[in-house]
């Protein structure tokens, strides 16, 4: 009789635990279980990524452009497959490399022909470079006049420094090849094709790069894309995996003018999907901006300096004797 005792006492013990545990689950606010349940979603499908070698393979989805309900989740989720990230820093030009649905790799910019491995992509994008080198560069210079020469054009012979009102290099635009890459997902994820498909049109802003109390690196970016007959407001969510060498992209969704998502770390003029079911950064606690971007190299040491001057400083700087000629590769 005793062990049946202690069995029953058991199970009331066993029987009281769980009816406290639905108590306090019900006496949660009905915003932090939702919270709650949205971070296991988003475990469960954005932070998932594949690395390398795996299939990647895309659901039947509801249209993108159909906005009268909110699309699940996994149609807003790009992150079945990462966005591997490349700084070549002497050349100031970020190279993303994407795997498509049909297990081809392709790169933005855009270096060549799709490829059939990363490795493959990676040697695509060394003989980009190679090929575009300045040979001429540092032939018949001082060692001085050659690091003023580097300090001041890029390896392909490009000036540096913008003059005012000079547009940037695309190639350079940091932000500006990220959304290529993401868009490229979002067509892909969605077989929009041919006259269906989107195209980049203007990036909002330089869209900072912001660091969660647990480490976790994010950004959050508005920008416009036009398809035959419409432009759309898109809103996207890009998280840093395998340190920076990767991303994922959580979220990438057409938004309206007058969403107001949920974000402690955006300003007002990022517009948030309302109903903010797909993306995670800063919906729960503060977030502080890394003090630097992702955004495009422009060096500008002295904006009103012409360039006898800016040689000159420079040659000082480093110690060198007066010029008596231009450094060549003037811009």
């Amino acid at each position: 009789m005793r062990p049946g005792r202690r069995g029953g006492g058991g199970r009331t013990r066993a029987a009281s635990s769980l009816a406290r545990s639905k108590e306090q689950h019900v006496a949660e606010p009905a915003s932090a279980q939702t919270l709650h349940r949205l971070d296991a979603s988003l475990k469960g499908l954005c932070y998932t990524t594949e690395m390398e070698g795996s299939s990647n393979t895309v659901a039947s989805l509801p249209s993108p452009h159909d906005t009268t309900d909110a699309p699940p989740l996994l149609d807003r989720c790009l992150s079945s497959s990462p966005i591997w990230k490349r700084r070549v820093f002497e050349w100031a030009i970020t190279f993303y490399t994407i795997k498509d649905v049909g297990e081809y790799f392709r790169i933005f910019p855009d270096v060549g022909r799709p490829f059939q491995s990363k490795d493959e992509a990676d040697k695509a994008i060394d003989r980009y470079l190679t090929e575009r080198k300045n040979l001429t560069m540092g032939i018949g210079l001082s060692e001085v006049d050659k690091i003023i020469q580097k300090c001041r054009f890029f390896p392909d012979g490009t000036k540096k420094r913008l003059k005012a009102g000079q547009a940037i290099d695309k190639r350079r635009d940091t932000t500006y090849q990220l959304v290529q890459a993401v868009v490229y997902k979002y067509n892909d994820h969605h077989k929009l094709f041919g006259d269906s498909a989107y195209e980049v049109k203007d990036v909002l802003g330089e869209p900072p790069l912001w660091e969660e109390d647990n480490c976790r690196m994010y950004m959050h970016m508005n920008f416009t894309a036009k398809t035959k007959g419409r432009d759309d407001l898109f809103f996207a969510e890009v998280t840093y995996v395998s340190g920076d060498a990767a991303l994922a992209v959580n979220c990438c969704c057409i938004v309206k003018s007058f969403d107001n998502g949920p974000c402690f770390a955006c300003g007002t003029t990022m517009k948030h999907p309302s109903d903010g079911i797909a993306y995670s950064g800063a919906r729960r606690n503060g977030s502080y901006c890394l003090p630097f971007g992702s955004g495009p190299v422009r060096v500008t040491w002295c904006p009103d300096e012409d360039s006898d001057e800016e040689v000159e400083r420079l040659r000082s700087l480093f110690g060198g004797a007066r010029a008596t000629a231009r450094v060549p590769l003037e811009a």
